[in-house]
């Protein structure tokens, strides 16, 4: 019986080019992955990247030793105004013992003053505003005419309006330029992300170091440090104002030998545990703004 079935046509490779078609696809697939793979790329690091990565401290000193830099217009100002309050400070240092003393007829006039007592809590909170400086003056002079407990109290009071007052005004006054300077500033950038990955420690740390506290106040603000965050801080370092509170008792007590013999070893001592504070400081400060930096760069080269 004859079959009905007809046999199947082969398939003719030169209608459908197997080879090609593979050799197509392939060269496809591997101009996407090498794309794929060119997008995924980090850049590597632009001459200005390699020298941030290479700044170890948060200021750039080798600018500041050249004599052009200063004989720039704005840069003589600034030169005059630190030699000025340096100059300050080394005489509020050089002559404490007597600027105490001629203070203190000032100081308990206010003291026999009804509510006399707000007058160093408003001195305090005026002085709590950047660049002005004397809240030790004032914690001394409280210490030496209240006494430990009252001067203590006048102190903390004075010294939290005034941080608040600060914080306030820098974070609504001043928080669009510190946006710009972390964009513009490589090293402001790494300090203010530095303090807000740090948190709590990075304050409290700061606030019992050598640097004046309405500076960090001013620094912590524009950085976008959290106000509860802030406040527990200022409230843990009080310690440092009752020191200060306690060396203007002992000031008062100084006419025995004794008492002075008290005053120049609670100076020293707090001299020492700060200046060791301070150097924790620095060195907790400059890991953490070192590895904001990395971070930071790392991300600029992502955009890339």
């Amino acid at each position: 019986m004859e079959s009905t079935y007809a046999a199947p046509t082969p398939i003719r490779l030169d209608v459908f080019p197997l080879t090609g078609y593979t050799a197509a696809t392939s060269g496809a697939s591997s101009k996407i992955d090498q794309s794929s793979r060119d997008l995924n790329r980090t850049p590597s690091p632009t001459p200005s990247d390699i020298a941030e990565l290479s700044q170890t401290g948060f200021v750039d000193w080798s600018k500041y030793r050249s004599l052009d830099y200063w004989k720039q217009g704005p840069h003589l100002w600034y030169l005059l105004l630190i030699l000025i309050v340096v100059v300050l400070v080394i005489l509020s240092i050089v002559l404490h013992t007597q600027i105490l003393h001629w203070l203190q007829p000032f100081a308990r006039w206010m003291h026999n003053l009804p509510a006399g007592w707000l007058i160093p809590v408003a001195i305090l909170f005026v002085l709590s505003f950047p660049p002005l400086f004397g809240h030790e003056l004032v914690a001394i002079l409280c210490g030496m005419v209240w006494g430990i407990g009252p001067g203590f109290g006048i102190v903390a009071l004075g010294t939290f309006l005034g941080e608040w007052g600060n914080y306030v005004a820098f974070k609504y006054y001043c928080r669009s330029r510190a946006e710009k300077m972390e964009k513009s500033s490589m090293r402001y950038g790494a300090l203010a992300r530095a303090i807000r990955d740090g948190g709590f420690i990075v304050v409290l740390v700061c606030r019992y170091s050598i640097i004046p506290a309405h500076l960090t106040t001013a620094v912590f603000s524009t950085c976008g440090v959290g106000f509860l965050t802030f406040t527990l801080a200022a409230v843990l370092s009080l310690p440092k104002q009752l020191v200060t509170v306690y060396m203007g008792v002992l000031v008062e007590q100084s006419g025995d030998h004794t008492s002075s013999r008290k005053t120049k070893l609670a100076t020293a001592l707090v001299l020492i545990v700060t200046i060791a504070v301070t150097i924790f400081a620095m060195r907790f400060m400059r890991a953490k703004t070192t590895a904001a930096r990395e971070q930071i760069i790392y991300e600029r080269r992502r955009a890339r």
